[in-house]
């Protein structure tokens, strides 16, 4: 009898020691990152594991990177269509994960293969990738987020959902006050540097007129250049935003022969801390926004 308890004894301490472990999720970029941080607030650590200033669309994996993704308790990430270098990784792997968006793999990258022609839209698969750029989106997700961890562990569901709570409280607020804030320049035309704006200009209305690559680490060709020149010429455009991730010379170069003023949009979200967490991104682009077009 008294070896019995003794078992009972390791085998509940046992079960205690994992449901007090700090929860582990690895997000793909740093932007779902925030989103996840939001959720998991004090029970644990969320790490991105594609680094500050390196693009989704080109990245592959380290060892460190597959050993963070291999301990987790779970891994957050868009899909195929956007972090196609994490397809094989996530299959090989025996983590739980969340994919924001069904995916083929075969949408967002086929810009790559046709060098024939200079401009390839992705749009083409109706969904945009970049679906960090959409509160609404970021809502959704966050709650998809919570389901998953609240599974794996049960014994933090209330502070999960509590954690879940505050933060859909905050996106709502801030979208709140984004929107009225965006509302003075929603008229004013702007380029962007790469096609990565989209769900963010749709969902507060703003006059995006066109952007100079939908593949960051390619340059633009003659056609569009050409285009956005006119563009300029025909006074359209308030506002050009350049990225702090790549050199765009040519961005340069057009802006020195016209009157545009210059902004910067930061599409990953590289100098916002975990204390501002999603909303901090989404203010840093509405401001950005908003100061170059006022």
């Amino acid at each position: 009898m008294k070896n019995i308890t003794l078992l009972f004894l390791t085998l509940f301490a046992a079960s205690t020691a994992t449901a007090d472990q700090p929860i582990q999720v690895v997000a793909s970029v740093k932007p779902l990152q925030l989103v996840v941080e939001g959720v998991v607030g004090e029970l644990g650590e969320v790490d991105s594991l594609i680094p500050a200033g390196s693009s989704p669309h080109h990245y592959s994996l380290k060892p460190s990177d597959l050993r963070k993704l291999n301990t987790a308790d779970l891994a957050v990430w868009v899909g195929p269509d956007m972090e196609q270098f994490l397809s094989k990784a996530l299959e090989r792997s025996k983590v739980p994960t969340v994919q924001l968006l069904e995916g083929s793999g075969e949408g967002h990258h086929d810009h790559h293969e046709h060098h024939d022609h200079d401009e390839h839209d992705h749009h083409n698969h109706a969904v945009d990738p970049h679906v960090w750029m959409d509160p609404v989106k970021m809502l959704k997700a966050a709650a998809e987020i919570k389901k998953a961890l609240v599974k794996l562990h049960p014994e933090q569901a209330e502070q999960l959902n509590s954690n879940y709570q505050q933060f859909a409280a905050d996106i709502l607020a801030t979208d709140r006050a984004i929107q009225a804030q965006l509302a003075t320049v929603r008229e004013k035309g702007f380029i962007v540097f790469h096609d990565a704006f989209a769900p963010f200009v749709e969902h507060y209305d703003m006059n995006q007129r066109g952007y100079f690559t939908v593949d960051p680490a390619r340059a633009p060709g003659a056609k569009k250049l050409q285009a956005i020149q006119t563009m300029l010429k025909e006074d359209q455009v308030g506002c050009i935003f350049t990225e702090p991730q790549f050199e765009a010379k040519v961005i340069q170069r057009i802006v020195a022969k016209q009157p545009v003023k210059l902004g910067k949009l930061d599409p990953l979200a590289i100098d916002i801390t975990s204390e501002q967490g999603y909303t901090g991104f989404l203010k840093q682009l509405a401001n950005n926004m908003e100061t170059c077009l006022r």
